[in-house]
């Protein structure tokens, strides 16, 4: 089963996203509640529900004003951000080599979780696959949330961890089936690509996506990433540090 999922644009460059099914939605990331509550009630949805990727304010500013607008509701996060997101009542003790069953049901869909520190110490990625792919580790196609830890082309700045934690949680998420879909946190998929295309020059997958960017480019795929991300390319996590470090002075 395929959710529905509708990104909605926030502050200047964040997306939160509404995984929906009748006439509730669970809310990915809500930075700020009133873009979030507009596209709700544009598509006569309430909320039921919080999915944090991680505790940086851009991505939970808004969970306490869904909060006060539509009542009570879950609100999930890895368990070493307890205290840092707003509200939080799953501490999802999810591990950093696999995905696990997270104990919920989203859209029709099992919710399976993932640690993926690199950007910060308790990032992690929430991923909706089928029940005919509970395990995550067939061929069908699933939805990952990944937060700030990769982009479309690209990967989050290193803040509470390491290259190597980075390298190894970008493998994760690129380990999974080539079709499967993954949706991210900032809209910086222009700038990326000119960064790749420094990193690889001549490496023509990476012009060719440059040359066909919509103005939103989420999501991505695990295909798209393994072709073109600089990150999920290098070689090891000495050589993504290096790349990280050139990213953040580009």
């Amino acid at each position: 089963m395929t959710p529905t999922i509708t990104a909605v644009p926030c502050l200047r460059d964040n997306y939160a996203y509404l995984v929906h099914d009748g006439d509730t939605a669970w809310v990915v990331d809500p930075s700020e509640s009133a873009p979030v509550i507009a596209a709700l009630a544009r598509l006569g949805l309430r909320a039921a529900g919080v999915l944090a990727t991680h505790h940086h304010v851009d991505h939970t500013g808004g969970i306490e004003g869904l909060i006060a607008h539509f009542g009570t509701m879950p609100v999930a996060a890895h368990a070493l951000d307890r205290g840092r997101v707003p509200a939080q009542s799953l501490f999802i003790d999810a591990p950093a080599d696999r995905f696990i069953a997270a104990d919920l049901t989203i859209a029709g869909c099992q919710v399976l979780a993932a640690h993926i520190p690199g950007h910060t110490r308790a990032a992690i990625a929430w991923y909706l696959v089928g029940a005919d792919d509970a395990a995550g580790s067939g061929d069908a196609e699933g939805d990952v949330f990944t937060g700030d830890t990769l982009f479309a082309a690209g990967c989050g700045r290193l803040f509470e961890g390491t290259p190597a934690q980075m390298h190894s949680s970008l493998q994760l998420l690129c380990g999974l089936p080539v079709a499967t879909r993954l949706w991210f946190g900032h809209e910086y998929t222009a700038a990326n690509l000119r960064f790749a295309a420094a990193v690889e020059p001549g490496h023509t997958p990476i012009a060719v996506r440059a040359e066909h960017l919509a103005s939103c480019t989420t999501p991505t795929t695990v295909a798209l990433e393994r072709a073109t991300n600089p990150f999920v390319r290098a070689r090891d996590a000495i050589e993504l540090g290096e790349r990280r470090a050139a990213k953040d002075t580009f």
